[in-house]
């Protein structure tokens, strides 16, 4: 089994101003290999690749990324497996090599789906396992709400599973993190 750890935290334009009226993913490697997260835009599951982000993280590694808030259709995944140029993955493959272009339609891994401003001032999130398996165990978590979806157990009411089937959206006014796996707590 793929062991990765990443945290992606998001963070309304409230209490962080990197972004003008957004958020900011923040990403961290805390496993023993390189993993390569990505972001893509893809409302409706069209692709747009106006946002398309990706980098490689060695162990330890941090990257950020940051989302206006008029953006719609925003995904992240891990990616595992790749090549030195970030692309040919071995897990949640895009086109475009290190900046996916296709807003992971392609990657057929669990995505972690965001909005801004979807059900009042707050983040919209979610899990989704609707078009791919699970590539690597993950959770969203804001402090008091999480989303956890693992190989071996992903019940409905914790990600997606099938088009239309919303009992997995959670909001959140403030920070939101998504780790994998989850073999070690936050700190």
């Amino acid at each position: 089994m793929l062991k990765a750890i990443v945290i992606i935290a998001l963070l309304s334009s409230s209490i962080l101003a990197v972004v003008v009226n957004g958020y900011t993913l923040h990403f961290k490697n805390n496993c023993k290999f390189p993993v390569w997260p990505a972001v893509g835009k893809a409302p409706n599951g069209q692709p747009d690749p106006s946002v398309s982000y990706g980098t490689k993280l060695n162990p330890g590694g941090e990257s950020q990324f940051g989302v206006n808030d008029r953006e719609i259709g925003i995904r992240s995944w891990g990616r595992t497996g790749c090549d030195p140029k970030g692309a040919n993955c071995a897990t949640g493959a895009c086109r475009g090599g290190l900046r996916c272009n296709d807003g992971g339609i392609t990657s057929r891994v669990l995505l972690g789906e965001y909005g801004y401003q979807s059900f009042g001032n707050v983040i919209s999130w979610d899990l989704s396992r609707v078009d791919g398996s699970i590539n690597i165990d993950t959770s969203i978590n804001n402090g008091g709400n999480a989303k956890t979806c693992r190989k071996n157990n992903c019940p409905s009411n914790q990600a997606f599973a099938k088009p239309n089937d919303f009992q997995a959206i959670t909001t959140s006014p403030t920070r939101v993190r998504l780790s994998y796996p989850l073999d070690r707590p936050e700190r």
